[in-house]
């Protein structure tokens, strides 16, 4: 929960400016609110989500990481009333855990998620107005030692594993980083509270290779996925 405070701190803040920069939205407050009805047609947004990843299974290795909270922000320019072009960077922290013959090996990571997505709006309405997405992007597992001291073992594993690279539980900010090609799609709806300020709920789907950091050992070839559930606002204008 510590993480996820300056996230909501930020949201808060965008939200009061926001409301202080749109006097008219008192005034237009009985009147239905139709999205990008005003002049313009962009918008800015913040969220903060939970990073919930999936268990994965491939070459006798079992990954799961471990959940972990994280914010993003983002741009959205419309195209025309129904569709959308977003592009939108995110971020957390979490430990990438892989057992192999019940032994554990944990690697600290950022995560880094930078994606574009075309937004497709259903019909306006005063109350609620949902959309679908899908995209693609690069997602960047940046090795890290924020739980401790840096340490390797030349075998993690217990049965032989020979390759030095591989850290033993616990982390080392020595391995390398490396980006994996992802696919993104999800839904969600915006509720209006003024004339340009909307909140948001949302829920993501991230798909990627498991990422190995170059360590042999760790090679599985394997897909998996983590998933976004989110609550933010934007700001249109």
């Amino acid at each position: 929960m510590k993480r996820l405070l300056p996230i909501f701190i930020l949201i808060m803040s965008v939200s009061m400016m926001a409301f202080a920069q749109d006097p008219a939205a008192s005034q237009d407050s009985g009147k239905p609110k139709t999205g990008y009805g005003h002049d313009g047609g962009a918008e800015v947004f913040v969220t903060g989500f939970g990073l919930l990843p999936h268990q994965t299974t491939g070459n006798a290795i079992t990954e799961q990481a471990t959940k972990a909270g994280g914010g993003s922000a983002g741009y959205r320019f419309r195209l025309n009333a129904s569709s959308a072009l977003e592009g939108r960077y995110g971020f957390s922290r979490n430990s990438q855990k892989y057992t192999i013959a019940g032994a554990v090996s944990s690697i600290p990571v950022y995560v880094s998620e930078i994606s574009g997505s075309y937004v497709y709006n259903f019909g306006k309405s005063r109350n609620i107005q949902p959309f679908l997405e899908g995209g693609g992007g690069v997602v960047l597992f940046s090795p890290g030692n924020y739980g401790g001291a840096a340490t390797t073992a030349t075998n993690p594993f217990g049965y032989g594993v020979t390759d030095p690279t591989v850290p033993s539980y616990g982390g080392s900010s020595g391995l390398p980083r490396q980006a994996k090609g992802m696919l993104v799609y999800g839904a969600g709806f915006d509720v209006p509270a003024s004339s340009h300020l909307y909140f948001r709920l949302e829920f993501r789907a991230l798909g990627y290779k498991v990422p190995d950091f170059g360590a042999t050992a760790l090679q599985m070839g394997s897909f998996t996925f983590s998933y976004e559930p989110s609550v933010g606002v934007a700001y249109r204008f």
